[in-house]
């Protein structure tokens, strides 16, 4: 976990709300035994991130995911959650 940490330390120009999404992502990688791929959905991320609104939500997966810190494959479905690889 620490080197994903330092990762993102390294990172120029991360907003709060991004950081915020990134570690609330890797306490869930961390809770599932830290496989990758593994499963997020939106309501668990945003619970521990503190995150309250969905664009915010969307628009931090998409900069973590263009500045190659995850790889993001959504699944529009509910219950099922979105497949998510920590690079």
């Amino acid at each position: 976990m620490e080197y994903y940490v330092t990762k993102m330390i390294r990172e120029k120009e991360l907003s709060p709300s991004q950081i915020s999404v990134y570690m609330a992502i890797l306490q869930l990688w961390k809770e599932q035994g830290r496989q990758n791929p593994f499963q997020i959905t939106r309501k668990k991320v945003m619970r521990r991130s503190g995150i309250k609104s969905i664009v915010t939500y969307h628009k931090s997966i998409s900069e973590l995911k263009d500045r190659g810190l995850v790889n993001y494959t959504p699944s529009y479905h509910p219950r099922l959650g979105s497949k998510i690889v920590l690079k």
